[in-house]
């Protein structure tokens, strides 16, 4: 009859005691990555949403159809209220409607989404 060593029985019982940690280890990184993964797609879903209701916005104001103006208009002031809107775009949109809203339907359209100390900057020539 064969004895078993005592430091086989030693890790054979830290094994035993680890494993079960290890795995919840594994499964809650498995989570966090997921999330996280989950996070980056969402950041990216509103971004592409962001820029699709920008660029209709823009080319509706620039067609020149009263309606479509007004249309696009409606659509940049409420996209700058929206939470779909990210603070880093944010700049780029202001700027954008700005750029675009203040020449075809004037300053007062959009001196209420303007920050109070900015100033109203209008183009020069018919197309801003």
């Amino acid at each position: 009859m064969s004895v078993i060593p005592t430091w086989i029985s030693v890790i054979g019982v830290v094994i035993t005691v680890l494993s079960p940690f290890l795995a919840l280890g594994g499964v809650a990184l498995g989570a966090y990555l997921t999330r996280k993964s989950d996070r980056e797609l969402d950041t990216w879903r509103h971004r592409e949403e962001t820029m699709r209701m920008v660029r209709w916005s823009v080319e509706q104001i620039l067609d020149g159809d009263e309606a479509g103006t007004d249309a696009g208009v409606v659509t940049l002031r409420s996209l700058m209220r929206s939470e779909l809107l990210q603070p880093e775009d944010y700049d780029l949109v202001a700027a954008l409607t700005a750029a675009v809203a203040i020449d075809r339907v004037g300053p007062a359209a959009y001196a209420d989404i303007a920050e109070a100390d900015a100033d109203v900057v209008e183009g020069d020539n018919a197309d801003g």
